[in-house]
């Protein structure tokens, strides 16, 4: 839609929750008529296509011209990260997207959290060509096995938390820190131990646009995450936490003066919360039941030994 043609912008997001960035962007059909988001996922090497010379011809089968205008390979190949052990390929998502190819007038597109869920939803700024409609919301209904976080480092205007207005509606506590980073350390369920980067408001230009905050996939983890460094740029200019528990929001206010950082971590009620609630109260009284049930029988044993034991002092007394 502009001439000359702009680059194409791409947004960075975990939407699967795996620890690994995926890629959301718009690709241009052949004809330059059609404009279809695309959602690619990173995946292993050994779910990654080989690519060579045949791969990497148009002429060949399954050529794909969305993918080569995007990345310059075809079919689901894109770019392979540096390494010679831990080689990454991007894969365009088939299952599951069906609706993102429906959609030809997409103009530009972002990743969202919608519902505050923890799931990366995405938001379609379309032309109107095709449905008269100027914004399209995708929720992320993927299954997801996996934790997140949501760290935000605010520029330390309110060093208290709140900062008081006059009317008392309206109680802000600073803005968002663009730059601010993230290193944490967690262990998956195989007891493997792992380091991660994030980044919040890591870009202003081509058309960004970011959540506030910084969406980080933690993967398939049964614990903590066992350290949380958080660096900006204010005169204290990195704080580490320790043991922050996944699946929650995490605010973290510097002081001008360079004391301690405020912070504060808000949890995420689940939809099974009542299902523990119920499972722990019913473990609890069938517990008790039996507790009870075991002292009642121990109690009438004892008697009958009292018994039998005065019945013997008895008949030797006679």
């Amino acid at each position: 839609s502009h001439d000359p043609p702009l680059p194409i912008p791409l947004h960075i997001g975990d939407a699967n929750l795996d620890g690994f960035p995926d890629i959301l962007a718009v690709a241009v059909g052949e004809a330059a008529v059609d404009r279809v988001p695309v959602l690619l996922f990173s995946v292993p090497g050994k779910d990654g296509p080989s690519t060579s010379a045949k791969t990497l011809d148009s002429r060949a089968p399954g050529f794909n011209p969305h993918m080569q205008q995007l990345f310059g390979f075809a079919g689901n190949a894109s770019i392979a990260t540096s390494g010679t052990h831990h080689r990454r390929f991007f894969k365009s998502a088939k299952h599951g997207a069906e609706v993102l190819a429906e959609i030809t007038d997409a103009r530009g597109v972002a990743f969202v959290d919608l519902d505050e869920d923890g799931t990366l939803d995405i938001l379609v700024q379309r032309n109107g060509a095709q449905t008269g409609s100027r914004i399209a919301f995708i929720q992320n209904n993927f299954f997801q096995d996996a934790f997140f976080l949501k760290a935000i480092v605010l520029n330390g205007a309110c060093p208290s938390g709140i900062c008081e207005t006059s009317s008392g509606k309206y109680k802000p506590f600073g803005s968002t820190n663009p730059g601010a980073s993230f290193k944490y350390t967690v262990l998956d369920t195989r007891g493997e131990r792992s380091a991660a980067f994030g980044t919040q408001l890591p870009q202003t230009g081509y058309q960004a646009l970011h959540t506030p905050y910084a969406f980080i996939g933690l993967g398939r983890t049964n614990n903590y995450i066992e350290s949380l460094t958080a660096g900006s740029t204010s005169p204290q200019s990195s704080t580490t936490l320790e043991g922050v528990i996944p699946n929650s929001k995490l605010v973290l206010n510097p002081n001008p003066d360079g004391n301690d950082w405020r912070r504060e971590l808000f949890l995420r009620p689940g939809q099974w919360l009542w299902w523990v609630l119920f499972t722990l109260v019913g473990a609890t009284v069938i517990l008790f039941i039996v507790v009870v049930v075991l002292h009642i029988n121990e109690k009438r044993e004892d008697e009958r030994e009292r018994k039998k034991a005065l019945h013997h002092i008895n008949f030797d007394a006679l």
